[in-house]
């Protein structure tokens, strides 16, 4: 027993100086979504640099999250800070590792979870083009025992899961590709002044909505995810912390209605708060033209909703403390309203 005891030891201890030693490299060859909309560096790194304790309401979920939920919208209707803590189709595993990371220097007293993902279909991203997922999610959060854990969650084998770790395995040949950003690059200067949303520009092009309110079955959802469904609303049962189960709009799928369903039936069981907005279309104001595409909302629909959630949120929660003295917010709001003008053309 002691043996082993002392060969794990020693393996952690040359993990940790493994990832001391590989950490400035890794840096350097990673790579960075740092050009707009996309810019995924500054909204995952940038949230490691915000003022502790500031956020009341924290986001998280897939890109279902980050392009329907405006922290800006929220806060010029509400004066209610929040983030969204996102990442392209983030898994259920990787949300529970988010919001352990977020409450390392957070104390929301009210976390949204998107659902998105309860609908995935597959155990790992790591395969081909689904590499992309799980780097997506691990390259913007630092070395530490919760990013080990959610490495080994995240391959089915130690190569994958060193890989995940230290993603210089993954990005080593980019040598010959770095430039001086690459260089010059600094985590501790990230931020998004957006908190986390995507600003997607309109399309103008109708995306029809499924008549999804039509399916009452319950289809199952991947072991893994239902597992990790679970153990979410534990983590906050555990922290004292509000956990509401959401589906943004997202012209919903007449099979993942079904799946939806079952989460439905999973927040009922524990006693969490869930809600299908694609049932709201009218009452938010939202048609066919405002979204990116199929799925995803364009900025003048992620406005609309947000104002229309924010209403919502003030509703179920008026012990929420508005914070309106906040001479950074009230910059960024200007920043996002110019953006959003110039995108919509002022709609």
């Amino acid at each position: 027993m002691k043996e082993k005891i002392r060969f794990l030891s020693s393996g952690l201890v040359f993990l940790v100086l493994l990832g001391l030693i590989l950490a400035p490299l890794q840096q350097v060859l990673a790579r960075k979504s740092l050009a707009a909309p996309w810019d995924m560096t500054n909204k995952v790194g940038g949230f490691y640099n915000e003022e502790e304790d500031q956020f009341q309401v924290m986001f998280f979920g897939p890109s279902h999250a980050y392009a329907a939920f405006s922290p800006l919208e929220l806060w010029e209707e509400t004066g209610i800070k929040s983030y969204v803590f996102a990442t392209q189709q983030q898994p259920l595993w990787a949300t529970y590792t988010y919001i352990k990371e977020a409450l390392k220097t957070q104390s929301p007293s009210l976390i949204v979870v998107e659902c998105r993902m309860a609908f995935g279909d597959k155990d790992h991203y790591m395969e081909g083009d689904d590499k992309g997922v799980t780097f997506s999610y691990m390259d913007d959060i630092p070395l530490s025992w919760n990013k080990a854990e959610l490495a080994w969650l995240s391959a089915p084998d130690l190569e994958g899961r060193l890989s995940a770790l230290f993603n210089f395995m993954m990005y080593h040949d980019r040598w010959s590709s770095l430039s001086r950003s690459d260089l010059t690059f600094r985590r501790d200067q990230l931020r998004d002044p957006y908190k986390g949303f995507v600003m997607l520009p309109p399309q103008q092009a109708p995306q029809p909505r499924p008549a999804s309110e039509t399916v009452v079955r319950n289809a199952p959802l991947l072991e893994k995810n239902q597992y990790w469904l679970e153990e979410i609303i534990r983590l906050c049962r555990e922290e004292g912390i509000e956990l509401w189960l959401v589906k943004s709009p997202s012209n919903l799928e007449l099979e993942e209605k079904a799946m939806l369903n079952t989460v439905e039936a999973t927040a009922a069981r524990y006693g969490v708060p869930f809600h299908d907005f694609n049932q709201d279309y009218g009452a938010i104001g939202l048609d066919e033209t405002m979204f990116f595409d199929a799925h995803h909302l364009d900025a003048l629909g992620a406005s609309r909703f947000t104002r229309w959630f924010a209403a919502v949120l003030t509703t179920a929660r008026p012990d929420l403390v508005p914070d309106w003295e906040a001479p950074e917010w009230t910059a960024d709001l200007a920043v996002y309203r110019a953006a959003l003008a110039e995108l919509t053309g002022g709609s």
